[in-house]
């Protein structure tokens, strides 16, 4: 590997290894790998995050490819081709992140009108 590989390898792998950490971290906050169903939110981080490693992981081992004179393109098409999936898998979790969003706000709305009835009633 030349230099500016060497360089990006490390990067990469490091930021592979410190995401990698943080998953486990917040795994094991809940309580195991087992309760992640109980953390929606965890539980799409996590499936992101640990998209975000492969894309790590496939960068390095490109860098690693390159600098024994092997073709990546095989690699660089695998990606593409789920680029278009993953797209839709974000832009459903962001559109059930919105529609939670609105149901949140909503019951917000409620309780207020809970409260105010538990004040009205109560003197």
């Amino acid at each position: 590997m030349n230099e500016q590989q060497m360089a990006l390898h490390k990067f990469f792998s490091e930021k592979a290894k410190h995401l990698q950490n943080e998953i486990d971290l917040e795994i094991e906050k809940v309580g195991g790998e087992g309760m992640l169903i109980s953390r929606e939110d965890l539980i799409h981080w996590v499936y992101h995050a640990r998209n975000q490693l492969d894309t790590y992981h496939t960068i390095c081992r490109m860098l690693e490819d390159k600098s024994d004179d092997t073709n990546t393109d095989m690699i660089l098409k695998e990606l593409r081709e789920t680029m278009e999936t993953d797209k839709t898998s974000i832009e459903r979790l962001r559109k059930k992140q919105l529609e939670e969003k609105k149901a949140l706000e909503q019951l917000r709305e409620e309780a207020e009108y809970y409260r105010l009835a538990l004040e009205v009633l109560g003197t």
